[in-house]
């Protein structure tokens, strides 16, 4: 049989903007605006935290990546995307007001716009909402009151989940079990939660909102539903909770790899989460996975030190064969560099980050061998060093084929691909040898490099294979 339990509980945003001690004040949004239920407050300082919103978030940020109008712009738009509550932005660490930007994407989009008071914790809208979804909620059973009055304070203390199934079962006797509903098999519901009372006497289980179970076994009387369904909810909270500590930590792990790689930061900065993970002493094999795959990466790879870059993401293992197996497991394209200690850890995240670029070209997982090579060279080089040789070997064929109609740049390229030979070229391009020989000629009198000389040609590869990777990379 089943029995029916109240939906998951939020607040309107209207209640929240009314609760004086949040000191929030809506910049946009009216009537529009006001009933628009917030169910959960995300913090974050990503521009687009799509992967992360399950929708009726009030997303919070200080708006640390928020100093463009193309950044304002990002998020604006995955917050309209995914259909959260609104934005709220707590000024005072990064912006004394809020951004003009922003206040024009939210009026374009209409999405509500909230600004925050300096001081005010975004937490204190979680607390706020866990407390009404409480009261809300809570049965006129004393002890089930007393319950509930506990776990919300240890939620507050960011006790885990154990924790918390630790001391509701205790309090309600038996035993209590959560378990994470798979979405590939079993698609969460959408608006209701429901409770599933077993035939077997002793036992109870709850569907919560998000599809997941929690279950109950012990001697009869077995516990009142509605306080499994609030138990549900703490533990919901408190893993949303767990989830936004572990993705900010692997961020700011991800700060770090980037100051160490570029040599603002010295390798020992590492140090503290070497040591937690338990690698220090030890060989470290460092490999770069595509962007946004940290928390894939996090649950394949429990334990594992992790770092979410903007670019990147980092895993530092103490061997290659983990990195073939998690990709092989999980479908993905990554890179690894050679073996290194501590010290040479800016090597290290250099070397995955090329390598990475090369499986990706290539489709499958490189390691260090792949560096082997002029391209593998070229790709462990900072962008800006080979700007150079764009601007002196490329550019100035680039302006010329554009005043004259003239095709320079394109037989260069495919001279480079024939391996130097004039008679390929020229079969290629549907040429004479002579019209080839004659474009080389003027190449060398524009940029001072003969592509008939193995060396210049050197130089004009290079120069070509640097052009078309600034061109990859242009937002």
């Amino acid at each position: 049989m089943a029995k029916s339990i109240a939906p998951a509980f939020g607040l309107e945003l209207g209640e929240l903007v009314d609760v004086a001690e949040l000191g929030l004040r809506l910049v946009v949004g009216s009537e529009w605006a006001l009933p628009r239920v917030v169910s959960w407050a995300h913090a974050t300082e990503m521009t687009d935290p799509r992967p992360h919103l399950r929708g009726s978030e009030l997303v919070c940020t200080v708006g640390s990546a928020l100093l463009t109008a193309a950044s304002c712009a990002r998020l604006v738009e995955a917050v309209h995307a995914t259909g959260s509550a609104g934005i709220c932005l707590g000024i005072g660490e990064v912006h004394t007001q809020i951004p003009r930007a922003l206040i024009r994407e939210c009026r374009r989009l209409s999405v509500p716009l909230i600004e925050m008071a300096h001081g005010v914790p975004f937490l204190a809208i979680n607390d706020v909402l866990a407390d009404a979804r409480v009261r809300a909620q809570s049965g006129s059973s004393q002890r089930n009151a007393e319950l509930v009055s506990t776990l919300l304070a240890a939620l507050r203390e960011n006790a885990p989940m154990e924790d918390i199934l630790s001391v509701s079962s205790a309090a309600l006797g038996g035993s209590l079990s959560y378990q994470l509903v798979d979405p590939a098999t079993e698609p969460p519901p959408t608006a209701t939660l429901n409770a599933v009372v077993d035939d077997t006497p002793g036992s109870l289980s709850v569907r919560t909102a998000e599809g997941n179970l929690l279950a109950w076994q012990g001697q009869p009387p077995s516990p009142d539903a509605d306080v499994l369904g609030q138990i549900g909810r703490v533990l919901e909270i408190a893993r949303h909770e767990r989830v936004d500590r572990d993705n900010a930590a692997r961020q700011r792990i991800g700060q770090l790899f980037a100051l160490v790689s570029e040599g603002l930061a010295d390798s020992a900065a590492l140090m503290p989460e070497l040591q937690r993970a338990g690698l220090v002493g030890k060989s470290l094999t460092i490999s770069a996975w595509p962007a946004e795959t940290a928390p894939l990466l996090a649950a394949h790879l429990p334990g594992t030190l992790i770092a979410d870059a903007p670019e990147a993401t980092f895993v530092v293992t103490t061997g290659p064969e983990t990195v073939y197996d998690t990709a092989r497991e999980l479908g993905l394209v990554c890179g690894h560099g050679s073996p290194v200690d501590v010290s040479q850890i800016s090597r290290g995240i250099g070397e995955a980050r090329a390598t990475l670029r090369l499986a990706r070209r290539h489709g499958k997982v490189a390691g260090p061998e792949s560096l082997t090579s002029l391209t593998g060279l070229l790709e462990q080089q900072p962008p800006v060093r080979l700007v150079p040789f764009i601007d002196q070997l490329v550019r100035p064929l680039l302006e010329h084929d554009a005043r004259r109609g003239s095709q320079l740049l394109a037989t260069l390229r495919t001279f480079i691909e024939q391996q130097g030979s004039l008679q390929a070229t020229a079969e290629a391009q549907y040429l004479h040898v002579n019209t080839v020989r004659h474009r080389l000629g003027r190449i060398a009198d524009i940029v001072g490099r003969n592509p008939l000389e193995d060396n210049d040609r050197a130089s004009l590869a290079i120069a070509l294979w640097a052009y078309d990777r600034s061109r990859r990379y242009v937002p």
